[in-house]
């Protein structure tokens, strides 16, 4: 079979692609069409690419839901990729990326089978954004077509992948006339061969103080502000605590990010890195205490588990999440951490774990076990396996 993977981003750079590329690439022909925002990059010498700026990029996707240039350049360039390489499925990823492959594959000749990846929920996702939200943005990117494009959008594919169970069944109910056996689940776990190739750097030392680790996106909807808030009363209880935050910040919190890290309150006690390379998570992980994942519950954080749960698990790191539904449910079926609804809660967490080394490493274990014995890499590999088994060429 040949397979035609579409994203539009960086492939290098997206681990849930990257991985199930490789999986699939174990009994399958498989081609990549990715998003280049640099002319000349070396690494892209065997992937089929779009070039785009990176600004250019953003402008057209933020119009995307009513003025269609960023789904037209999409649909051309899928065309090519279909026709250059025989393709018979095509596996795009995103819910709007769905729209230029359907309509690319329908200009075709051959039958070529579409399957839509969703990462997220992403009607929810896009109206969560900071640059939808005021009048005037929301007038100009218009979020809430997404909403009223996804049912057409998903009717026009032959498979759908999700990221959790939870999700697959909100769909089906949302939209009757979905066959539930189209429709698959694909977590977002970590890619056990890639971080069994990592080391840790004995030479980075750890913080004497007990040490809370946020990593990922930084932003106000995943709840970086609530973490700040909570993590300064509790450093008016026990002043022996550092909070590492690892990640990019989104532009439009940046301001209010950097301001709440020059308070006298925080600023010796909140460690800041922008960013490392995904080799060195596991040498961050291994000089940090407790994980934080505390997003704010929605539709887009209830549709599926974050990559980075999965990685603080394998790690073997307790963790402290908020109640967004998946993630609470694999937590306490883990046992491997705790769950807060609100910030006395979120407090109360932090103070129970900073002050009990035996129940951390209990917890730790758990979920490092929990991870190994229900995603281990062939059921893993299984799951999307499946997903193939049910086309018909």
């Amino acid at each position: 079979m040949k397979i035609g993977v579409v994203v539009d981003n960086d492939f290098i750079n997206d681990g849930r692609v990257l991985k199930q590329v490789a999986m699939l690439k174990e009994k399958n022909d498989v081609y990549v069409l990715h998003l280049r925002n640099k002319r000349n990059l070396s690494r892209d010498n065997e992937l089929d690419s779009i070039y785009i700026s990176k600004r250019v990029k953003e402008i057209l996707f933020a119009l995307s839901s009513w003025l269609p240039i960023y789904q037209w350049i999409w649909k051309v360039g899928i065309s090519k990729f279909i026709k250059k390489n025989d393709i018979d499925v095509l596996h795009v990823h995103d819910l709007y990326m769905a729209l230029p492959a359907a309509a690319a594959k329908n200009s075709g000749r051959k039958n070529v089978k579409l399957i839509v990846d969703l990462h997220e929920n992403f009607p929810a996702t896009v109206c969560a954004y900071n640059w939808t939200k005021g009048f005037l943005r929301r007038q100009l990117t218009r979020p809430e077509r997404w909403a009223k494009l996804e049912g057409k959008i998903l009717r026009s594919v032959d498979i759908i992948v999700t990221l959790s169970e939870n999700y697959k069944k909100d769909l089906v109910s949302k939209y009757s006339d979905l066959n539930p056996a189209n429709v698959f689940v694909f977590a977002n776990v970590v890619d056990f061969s890639r971080f069994e190739n990592f080391t840790i750097d004995k030479d980075k030392q750890r913080d004497e103080r007990v040490t809370f680790l946020y990593f990922g996106v930084v932003a106000d909807r995943r709840g970086i502000f609530e973490t700040l808030q909570v993590f300064e009363r509790a450093l008016a209880i026990e002043k022996k605590w550092l909070l590492r935050i690892i990640g990019p910040v989104d532009k439009s919190d940046k301001y209010r990010f950097d301001e709440l890290l020059k308070q006298d309150s925080l600023k010796d006690n909140v460690e800041y890195i922008p960013w490392i390379p995904l080799e060195e998570l596991l040498t961050e992980l291994s000089r940090v205490d407790i994980c934080l994942a505390p997003f704010h519950v929605n539709d887009q954080h209830n549709s599926g588990i974050a990559n980075k749960i999965f990685q603080y698990m394998y790690a073997g790191k307790p963790l402290i999440v908020s109640d967004c539904r998946p993630q609470m449910e694999l937590i306490l079926n883990a046992e491997c951490g705790l769950v807060f609804t609100n910030n006395d809660e979120y407090l109360r967490n932090m103070i129970h774990l900073s002050s009990d080394v035996p129940i951390r490493e209990i917890m730790g274990e758990k979920g490092k076990r929990y991870l190994h014995s229900h995603f281990d890499s062939d059921s893993h590999s299984n799951q999307l396996f499946r997903v193939y088994q049910s086309i018909e060429l």
